[in-house]
């Protein structure tokens, strides 16, 4: 009775109230909204970053628009305090065009030129700064010098006489290495004997080995400002030739990949590979012998026979295979014909014929033949040599042994 009477309080208990509201109410709208609306509100942030930060000039490795660490619009704003004109020209067309005995013409990647462009600029009226030519842009300029090495990036003292060095003291240079036996060259901040900064008067030209100085980061480094404002401030005009990349470039004119890494690289490549073979040799010493383990586990002999055989198989090891079937045949025979140690041929094979009454012939081709041309004749070996040893085991499966017939003689 206790449950019949209590089973109908507690239906009546568990049916909601008619007045009462069971729908959500804001509070839980706004907790179950408040996850998409902050991933709303941070995408609109990060798009509103990316785009500022898209109105904010920037541009490549000394470029004279530049205002990243790796551009240059620091020294062209400081050539423009000092009352100097500075022109960013993007062909060498323009290049050219704004040439004349006053103009200091800035070339900060001759890597970005073809060969014929920078025969173009061989022929101009003023001054040339150029920044780490390699001995083919330094062909094409037609300048007595050459690439003599490389070394690192470091403070370095003038060491020579050129004025504008001089005032500067020393500055951070380095990276590519000249030599010239020109009249007149000048080589500045050395590095065991060899000039990261070469004057040509003759050419009127000054080679840098490195543009580090002339970049946004590290031009208030040591007298890097100084010797940035006396090697382009000497005119009244610049032009700062930054190759347009999508110009159009006869396809016999275009620059391989490779002319764009490093000198160096081969040389580096080499080492590597050395080193990666000296190492191999190094760990194959610890190889040592094979060791023979006992298995892990039990392995039975029909399945270790059919996994190998499998392996023959998928190798298509049909010699193999076969030199192992008449090698145990052998073996077996040998033991069963007590014959001694050490396979004899001749003697296995007299043994086998005596005791099967076969020919020598066909036993030595059984025995010792040649592999099977294809797997039907692998196992017609097979059967072959299992009822040659049968035969040899139990001589009363063999076949008897064939006599010549003999005739009757008619009696008288």
């Amino acid at each position: 009775m206790t449950g019949v009477a209590t089973a109908p309080r507690s239906a009546e208990a568990a049916s909601p109230d008619p007045s009462t509201a069971t729908g959500p109410t804001l509070r839980s709208s706004v907790r179950r909204g408040r996850g998409p609306v902050l991933v709303a509100v941070a995408v609109a942030l990060a798009g509103a970053v990316v785009g500022l930060l898209s109105l904010v000039p920037t541009g490549g490795y000394l470029d004279p628009d530049g205002y990243d660490p790796s551009g240059s619009r620091a020294v062209v704003e400081l050539l423009r305090d000092g009352g100097v004109e500075v022109e960013r020209v993007e062909l060498v067309d323009e290049a050219l065009t704004a040439d004349a005995p006053g103009t200091t013409l800035v070339v900060p990647r001759p890597e970005a030129l073809t060969v014929a462009e920078l025969e173009q600029l061989a022929g101009r009226q003023g001054r040339l700064v150029v920044v780490s030519p390699s001995d083919v842009d330094l062909e094409a300029l037609d300048l007595p010098a050459e690439v003599d090495g490389t070394a690192p990036v470091d403070p370095r003292d003038t060491g020579c006489v050129f004025e504008p060095a001089q005032r500067a003291g020393p500055v951070e240079l380095g990276g590519t290495l000249y030599r010239s036996a020109a009249e007149g060259a000048v080589g500045c901040y050395p590095h065991r004997g060899r000039a990261s900064l070469l004057v040509l008067p003759e050419q009127r030209v000054v080679v840098l080995g490195a543009g580090r100085l002339l970049t946004n980061d590290r031009l208030d480094d040591e007298g890097n400002a100084a010797l940035a404002l006396g090697l382009l401030g000497s005119g009244d005009r610049v032009a700062w030739l930054v190759p347009d990349p999508t110009r159009e470039i006869p396809p016999g004119e275009r620059r391989p990949l490779t002319s764009l890494l490093p000198e160096s690289l081969v040389l580096g490549v080499v080492q590597l590979g050395v080193a990666l073979v000296v190492l191999a040799l190094w760990r194959a010493r610890r190889l040592g012998r094979v060791v023979e383990e006992p298995l892990p586990v039990v392995v039975r002999a029909a399945e270790a026979v059919e996994g190998r055989g499998r392996l023959y198989r998928a190798a298509g090891a049909r010699d193999t295979a076969a030199e192992a079937l008449r090698a145990g045949v052998r073996a077996r025979l040998s033991r069963r014909l007590g014959l001694p140690a050490g396979e004899d041929r001749a003697a296995l094979v007299a043994g086998a014929a005596a005791r099967t009454g076969r020919d020598p012939g066909p036993v030595d081709g059984l025995l010792y033949g040649a592999p099977p041309a294809d797997d039907a004749g692998l196992v017609r070996l097979a059967d072959a040599l299992r009822a040659l040893e049968r035969a040899v085991t139990d001589p009363a499966v063999s076949p008897p042994r064939q006599t010549p017939p003999t005739q009757e003689v008619a009696g008288p």
